[in-house]
Parts: structure tokens; C-alpha cells; sequence
């Protein structure tokens, strides 16, 4: 490998003005006419009106007093925009928020129109007796085109086929091949999935029988009332209109099975249940106060009570509050759902205030096993603060590995609630970021301290494992430990203003990522923005056993290849149960998935079995994604662990079960030890924490070799936007491995998912493990070129990536990887989330002749990372020196109608030809970059 060399530096880049957008006309699918819509929507709404009146008529107690109330679910095929600004001026009416639905099944009211048909040059080969060629179809195609049937695209064009004399005889065979294609289009399209949003209003009395007036003026066709004509658009594409209920509060949440599991049998006397009300968020001061009034005399009238005040975060639209009910109101509450009437008499579970219930609390389990080794750890003290800081359970400051490396914060004074032996989690964590792998030759501690500050206790009813406890919430301890860090807490300063990373290797297993982010999810999100800091999370560990279909006789018997295979399968099918854990759906955070691989060797299998027996491919315990609005989640994977599971007592037996011992393999780690003085304890462990804490460790040496290039070569990077290059730099590093593609399209690729198949295979690869190695440092073959800025809405920022001369004229391979990333500010209450939306366009037809490879055009452009990356090893054009690349940072406001704020963001870009190539690319382009010459 040549000698490594220092990332370069791009100018301050250009501000230009926006290009003009080009207009796309969207294909909208098929709508039910207007008289069958009249008859389809009368029903729900004349069962909404009734069920308003029966809540109405049923109100007693505490609630007789308030105005009724519910909110609306309002499904529509399709889109509507700015439908807020409706609701906003219909009396009764308040927005409560949007998201998009997908994968709506199509019936025979709304289905996808079919696709314009066009005849290309095969068209008729092998559908028309003696035509077999192309050449031959081709000929039937021309004599369409020139008797004005179709365009010189093969768009249809007339409604009439006349084909002259010498034709004729072909005329009925033409029209039966295109009548049949036109056929096949049109039942793909109506099979084809269709998507909507769904929209959510809480309303009283007055703004029901509004909407039922507006509902029957567009039933009669009249115009609908200026302000409101958008009413107009979702009556035409309305699916369903109903009550928010029972589904969403209880059954999407699982809080159903949690609680029969927890009152059922009926013979145990089950303690008291405590679990989470999430409430719908209010504008109104006012009215969230009355819901608050509302929830604690509900919960007396039964009862229960409320653990502690409610929560109240406007940033991040999150209001709700911990309470206990005696298990058994919980025991009446599911005999009447399992009952046959579907009303509900416990009037807690029928206020319209509530978003959903959920469980309450989040846990690390750890083995307290106390097999393990020892290891020998280096003497000294760092030289260079802090950049990185930890929120995690208290670690074993005294351990050999962490002693006078670490800066520790307890706020809470949850180190009193520790027994020796229990300061685990913390203890690996800081232990994987300071040294790396312990069973890594080459291992050496960070220059650098870190920052960790108590979050998490542990479990008086488990000992074994770490938790936030039933009557706090873990967004309220996140937040004021992130606000200490940065802007003090009461009368103490600021403890860490210079932090850039923080490792969360944490994650609510009550919580998997559905449809909407979650509130610690969106916490995340505006704490990145605010304090400009790089949140690394973990995607979350799947502890359960893995049911691999045959028997464990069978599985054992396959080979290597045939485990990896029939395992993939496996996961594919249980996707939905090893969905993200929250926060890892947080869009500005990085999420780290873990890799199947450590460093550990001589290890014996004994009484376990290696399910899938690959280095290179994704742990079976990683949770895998996608993420809020598909969009790429794990961004990247780091080593967590060999997983290993225990082999089943009977060969029939189908289901594994993970092993949850301390041996090798997995990642040889710092642990706390019961034994006193015993202060160099080491054991393996495996899984997504394991990798987030080596993509901070990563992050922070990528903070190093920012922070030279600021003082040796005195290049301009701002403080503000150093965490922003870290996450970009992060993901520059990472690549999708040709084997492991290979691997998951023999697994996985079907006919009906092969057109989305690089959306289909992100789940299992984000954008790749991270070659750390290749971001720290550039070669001769390979130059790296560093930007960074602030964009406002509407601008476009221009940077001039020279070409070396080398390349010119050269067939040779040769790859271009570009990467932005930004923090982007949210806005909770609109379906995007995301308020900024920066991109870039890829230079596909540059003068390098390059092409996009991996991740799926327009997933990349989803969350606030882009990556691209582009091959080719065709001719190279010839261009002069001197020539460059363009490439433009455009910011767009996303949702929101207009970004106030100042984006920031981290841009790199990588050019490289294969080592031993006889071109020096990255003295050429540093050689014009240093040049500083003008933009134009």
C-alpha cells in the first residue's frame, strides 16, 4: 500500500443561484366516480356521527363535564397537499399531524392505472407466427410508425389502424398482440400496491357536523367554501374514515399481549401493572393542561394513578405520563376486547386525548456469568480532551482499562444503586472505545479522554440487567444529560460544550420502529440539530430464539454455503419482528448494525453451532431496517461479534436459542468483575452495541485527523460543522462487499422484487462496513477532497472536484464516491419530519465515464445522508488539464413551507484507481486544489 497521505481540502465553495426545477407530472391511480364515492363513504360517516353520539350519551364521571371529543383517521388514496391549512380553518377541526402509508392493497375503487404502452423494436417477436427476429419486428414496427399508429418512441398515437393492401392481412394479428399486452398491463397494474396518507384531527361537535355539511355539499356538487376546497380532493380520494381506537392505542403497541401475558392465567394474583400514556399533542396550553386534569381523575375513578408529573416537550411534540392500574382493571379491559360487542366501558381506554398506551421502562440484560479472562492494559493518561461522550450505565472506573482515561458524570447519583459486579454494559462500552478489540494485536488507546455520563440503574427485580426505571422517562434523562453537557443543568455549567459524538448504545426493545419515529427517535433528532453533535446509535440487538424451519439434524448437515443461504431466507421472512429499535430510526443520528465477525481465534464450538457461518455478512442478532420513510437504515456496519446459538436437545427440535455466555468468539471487552481487586476482568461479547461503540471510537479518530488538518496546514473547518464531517466521513468509509451482494442476490432475488432489489438488499447492507483505514488517510492511487458549509433554503453551493490529468484518454478501472451528510431541523407534526432536504446530483455522465453502483437512486435522497458511489472501466474521454467536475449542494425546504435555519453539512469525494496503477491521482489533484484558483 503507497504511503499514507493527508485528506485534502476543497475551497470555500461558490454560492449560486437555484436552476429553475422541471416540472413532473405524477400518475395518479384510479378514483371511484363521484355517485359510487357517495355510496362507499355514506356508511362511516353515518357511523361516525352515531358512535359520537353514543360516547356522548355514555360520558359519566369525571368526563360528563368536558365537551366530547374525538379524533378522526382519515385514509386517502394517494396525496393531498396542504390539507392542514383545511382542517386549520374548519371550525371544531384541529390538525393533529400526517404520515404516508404504504403497500394499500387495490380492489376495484382504487387500483394503479396502467402505464402507457409503448412498442419497442421486440414487441412482436415471438407473439406473431415468422416473426422471430428482431429485425422482423422491428419491420412491423416501422409500418406502424409510418401509417401515423404509433411515434417515433412507440407511444400509440391514433385510435385507428390502417395498413395499406400488401399489409392487410396482418391487420387482426397486430391488433390482437397489442390488445393482449394492453391487457397484461392493465392486471399488472390493478395487482400493483398503492399508497396514501392518513391524516389525523381532533374534533368536538361543532366540527362533526361541519364536516358533515361540507361532506353533503360535495355530495350534491356544489362548490365548496373558500378556504375549504381542499375537503374537495380528499372526499374524491377518501378509503376510510373512522374513530381513532382500539387498534392503534392498544394493539399496535403491543400492549395487549403484554398484558395478558402479565394477568393471564386468571389464578395468579398479579402486582399492580405500570405502563406509559402517550397523548395526542395540543397547540393549546390550555388544553393539554385539561387533558392532563382529565387522565389523572380517570385513572383515580379506577383506581390507578398517575407515577410522577407528565411530560411536556413542545420541540418534539411528546406529552404524556407514566401511571399504574390494579391488574385487575387491566383483566376487565381485555375480557371486554376479547368480548363480541366492541365497546369498551373502562372510559380510560375510550379518551380521545390518548395516542397510545405502552409499556413502560427499557433494559440491557447482561449475563452475570462470571467466566472470563484477564488481560493486560497500557499505563498513562490521555493527552487531548474529550470529543466523545457516553450515555450508558455506570462503569467500573477503577477497572485497569478505563482507569484516568475516563471523565465520569453522575447527576443522579445512580452509582449508589450499584453492587460490584453489575457495572457491565457501561464498563464494555467505554472499554470498545478507548482500546478497540482487546483481542486485536495492534489495540491501543485513544488519545483522547471520554465523556460518560449515567443514565441507566439497574434492575432491583433483575440483577442482571441495566434499566431506566418505571417512572422515568428516558427521553427526559437524555435531554437534560445532552442539555448538561452543552448548556449546564440548574447552577451547574456547562460540563462538555466540546463534545461532537455521543455514543447511545441503547434501545427500546417495547418500542420497534413502525410507521412514525418515535419520541426519543425525533429527541435525538432536535438535540443533533441544536448542539450540532453526531448521535451514533445502535439498531438493536433480536435476543430471541430463531426458528430455522428444519430440523436441527437437517440444518447441522448443510454446508457452509447452504446454512448462509437457508438462514438469509430465515431472517427475510421474520423482518417484521427484527425490526429497529427505537432511537434507531432517528434520522439524524448514524445507526449501526453489526457485523457477524471479531477478532478472537481458538475458540471450541462444544454444544454450539455458528448458524451463519459468514464473517462478511450481517450478525443474526442485528436488527435490521429500513428506516421513517424507507430510507436507509443501518447506514453502516461495523463488527460486533461472532453470534453463536445453542444446539437444540433433540435433533428435531427446529428452534435456536442464542448463547449467552461469555466465551469466545465475540468481542473481547472490559467487564466488571464480583471479586474484589479484580480490576483487569475481560470477557467476549456480541452485538450492536458492540458496533456503535467502534463506530464512536471511529468517529473519534476521524476527529483527530480534522483536527491536524485545522493546525498543520491551517485548512478552514469550522467547530460547528466538525460533527457533521465526522458522520459524513463515517459513511465515506463504507462499501458494499461484491461477495456479500453475490451471497443476498442468490438468497433473495425473486421476479417480482428484482426492479427494487437494491432497496430490497439496503436492509441487510446500509451502505456498507466501514473501512476506517481508508478515511483517515489518502494514497497515491486514491485522493480524498474535504467541504463543508451552511446552506439556506433555496441555495445551491458549487465545488470544483479537479480531474487529474492522468486519467485522461485511459482505459482503466476506476471509482468516484461522493458523500453528503447534514443535520437536518424537524418539524414533528408534518409526515416528513425532516425539514431540510439537501442533495446532490451524482456526475453519472462526467468526463470519467462512471456509473452508479450499490444503494437505490432515490432511497439515498430519503434521510440526510446521500452516498454515492460510481464505476467504470470503459475508454475514459479525453479532456484537457485543467478540466473538472461540478458538483452542487442544493438545499430544499421539506417539511415545512420555509427553512429559517442555516444547514449544516459535510461533503467528501474520492477518486481512485486500482493500487499499482502508474498514476499519481492524488498529487494531481492536490496539486490544483492547492492552486486555490478561482471559482467560475
Amino acid at each position: 500500500m503507497a504511503n499514507h497521505l493527508p485528506l485534502l481540502v476543497f475551497p470555500v465553495a461558490k454560492t449560486i443561484p437555484l436552476p429553475a426545477g422541471i416540472s413532473r407530472s405524477i400518475s395518479k391511480p384510479h378514483f371511484p366516480n363521484h355517485s359510487r364515492q357517495a355510496e362507499r363513504l355514506f356508511p362511516q360517516l353515518q357511523s361516525l356521527e352515531q358512535g359520537f353520539s353514543n360516547f356522548k350519551a355514555s360520558a359519566s364521571g369525571c368526563m360528563a363535564g368536558l365537551e366530547p371529543e374525538t379524533v378522526l383517521v382519515i385514509e386517502i388514496i394517494g396525496s393531498v397537499d396542504d390539507f392542514n391549512r383545511a382542517i386549520e380553518v374548519t371550525d371544531g377541526l384541529e390538525w393533529l399531524g400526517e404520515w404516508d402509508v404504504e403497500d394499500i392493497e387495490a380492489n376495484d375503487d382504487f387500483y394503479s392505472l396502467p402505464s402507457e404502452l409503448k412498442i419497442g423494436v421486440n414487441f412482436f417477436k415471438n407473439k406473431i407466427e415468422g416473426v422471430t427476429t428482431k429485425a422482423e419486428s422491428k419491420s412491423i414496427r416501422d409500418i406502424l410508425a409510418s401509417q401515423g399508429f404509433i411515434d417515433s418512441k412507440g407511444m400509440i398515437i391514433s385510435e385507428q389502424l390502417s395498413l395499406s393492401d400488401e399489409w392487410s392481412h396482418m391487420h387482426d394479428l397486430i391488433i390482437e398482440v397489442i390488445d393482449a399486452k394492453k391487457i397484461q398491463v392493465a392486471d399488472t397494474a390493478k395487482k400493483k400496491s398503492l399508497t396514501g396518507r392518513l391524516f389525523l384531527s381532533i374534533t368536538n361537535e361543532q366540527g362533526l357536523n361541519e364536516l358533515l355539511s361540507l361532506w353533503q355539499q360535495w355530495e350534491e356538487g356544489k362548490q365548496l367554501p373558500t378556504g375549504k376546497t381542499k375537503w374537495r380532493d380528499v372526499f374524491n380520494q377518501l378509503s376510510k374514515i373512522r374513530r381513532w381506537g382500539v387498534e392503534e392505542t392498544l394493539r399496535e403497541t403491543g400492549m395487549i399481549e403484554r398484558w395478558r401475558d402479565l394477568v393471564e392465567p386468571v389464578a395468579t394474583d398479579p402486582a399492580d401493572i405500570t405502563f406509559q400514556i402517550e397523548l395526542f399533542y395540543m397547540k393549546e396550553t390550555i388544553a393539554r393542561q385539561r387533558n392532563e386534569q382529565a387522565i389523572i381523575d380517570l385513572l383515580k375513578e379506577i383506581g390507578g394513578s398517575a407515577l410522577g408529573s407528565f411530560i411536556d416537550m413542545e420541540e418534539i411534540a411528546f406529552h404524556a405520563v407514566k401511571a399504574i392500574l390494579p391488574a385487575e382493571q387491566v383483566r376487565h379491559l381485555l375480557e371486554e376486547i376479547n368480548s363480541s360487542n366492541n365497546s369498551l366501558n373502562i372510559l380510560l381506554f375510550k379518551f380521545p386525548g390518548v395516542m397510545y398506551f405502552r409499556p413502560t421502562g427499557q433494559s440491557i440484560t447482561t449475563s452475570s456469568e462470571e467466566e472470563g479472562g484477564t488481560s493486560v492494559f497500557p499505563e498513562g493518561k490521555p493527552e487531548l480532551p474529550a470529543v466523545a461522550a457516553i450515555l450508558d450505565g455506570v462503569p467500573n472506573l477503577q477497572h485497569l482499562a478505563l482507569k484516568a482515561r475516563v471523565l465520569f458524570d453522575d447527576p443522579d447519583n445512580l452509582v449508589t444503586e450499584y453492587r460490584p459486579g453489575e457495572r457491565r454494559h457501561g464498563t464494555s462500552m467505554a472499554s470498545l472505545i478507548v482500546h478497540g478489540e482487546l483481542s486485536e494485536s495492534n489495540h491501543s488507546p485513544l488519545s483522547s479522554y471520554i465523556y460518560h455520563l449515567a443514565v441507566m440503574q439497574p434492575n432491583p427485580s433483575n440483577r442482571s440487567s441495566e434499566y431506566f426505571p418505571d417512572d422515568v422517562f428516558f427521553e427526559d434523562r437524555i435531554e437534560r444529560a445532552v442539555r448538561r453537557l452543552f448548556e449546564g443543568d440548574g447552577n451547574t455549567p456547562a460540563q462538555a460544550p466540546h463534545i461532537k459524538i455521543i455514543n447511545i448504545s441503547l434501545g427500546d426493545p417495547e418500542h420497534p420502529f413502525i410507521h412514525t419515529p418515535s419520541p426519543w427517535s425525533r429527541l435525538l433528532d432536535w438535540l443533533s440539530f441544536k448542539y450540532r453533535v453526531l448521535f451514533c446509535v445502535s439498531a438493536g440487538n433480536y435476543v430471541d430464539d430463531i426458528d430455522v424451519g428444519i430440523s436441527s439434524s437437517e440444518f447441522s448437515a448443510l454446508t457452509d454455503d447452504e446454512k448462509i443461504n437457508h438462514l438469509i431466507k430465515c431472517v427475510a421472512s421474520q423482518l417484521s419482528e427484527g425490526r429497529l429499535l427505537s432511537p434507531a430510526e432517528s434520522l439524524n443520528a448514524l445507526t449501526v448494525g453489526a457485523l457477524h465477525a471479531d477478532s478472537s481465534s481458538g475458540h471450541a464450538l462444544g454444544q454450539r453451532i455458528d448458524l451463519l457461518p459468514s464473517e462478511q455478512l450481517f450478525s443474526p442478532v442485528s436488527r435490521l431496517g429500513h428506516g421513517f420513510r424507507r430510507s436507509i437504515k443501518p447506514e453502516i456496519f461495523f463488527p460486533g461479534g461472532q453470534q453463536l446459538y445453542k444446539k437444540p436437545y433433540t435433533d428435531s427440535d427446529e428452534v435456536f436459542s442464542p448463547d449467552s455466555s461469555h466465551q469466545a468468539p465475540g468481542k473481547q471487552v472490559a467487564w466488571d468483575s464480583a471479586l474484589q481487586g479484580e480490576l483487569s476482568k475481560t470477557v467476549h461479547t456480541c452485538g450492536t452495541s458492540n458496533a456503535t461503540a467502534l463506530a464512536t471510537r471511529s468517529g473519534i479518530q476521524i476527529h483527530e485527523v480534522l483536527a491536524a488538518l485545522q493546525l498543520q496546514d491551517g485548512e478552514h473547518i469550522p467547530e460547528g460543522l466538525m460533527a457533521v464531517l465526522i458522520k459524513t466521513l463515517l459513511v465515506h468509509g463504507a462499501k458494499h462487499d461484491d461477495q456479500v451482494k453475490d451471497v443476498l442476490v442468490a438468497s433473495l432475488k425473486t421476479s417480482s422484487n428484482s426492479r427494487r432489489f437494491k432497496e430490497v438488499i439496503s436492509r441487510y447492507l446500509g451502505y456498507g462496513l466501514v473501512n476506517i483505514d481508508r478515511v483517515l488517510a489518502c494514497a497515491e492511487q486514491r485522493g480524498t477532497v474535504l467541504g463543508c458549509g451552511e446552506i439556506s433554503e433555496n441555495e445551491v453551493h458549487e465545488y470544483h472536484f479537479p480531474l487529474p490529468s492522468g486519467l485522461s484518454g485511459q482505459q482503466i478501472w476506476r471509482r468516484m464516491v461522493v458523500t453528503m451528510a447534514w443535520f437536518s431541523p424537524i418539524n414533528p407534526s408534518h409526515r416528513n419530519l425532516r425539514e431540510a432536504k439537501l442533495s446532490f446530483q451524482p456526475p453519472n455522465n462526467s468526463l470519467l465515464n462512471i456509473g452508479r453502483v450499490d444503494a437505490d437512486h432515490n432511497q439515498v435522497l430519503r434521510g440526510t445522508v446521500q452516498h454515492e458511489v460510481l464505476e467504470g472501466d470503459s475508454q475514459i474521454s479525453a479532456y484537457q488539464d485543467g478540466d473538472h467536475i461540478l458538483l452542487h449542494v442544493t438545499c430544499k425546504a421539506d417539511a415545512t413551507a420555509r427553512l429559517d435555519e442555516t444547514i449544516p453539512y459535510g461533503l467528501a469525494v474520492t477518486l481512485e484507481v486500482e493500487e499499482g496503477v502508474d498514476i499519481s491521482i492524488y498529487s494531481q489533484i492536490r496539486d490544483r486544489i492547492q492552486l486555490k484558483l478561482p471559482v467560475n
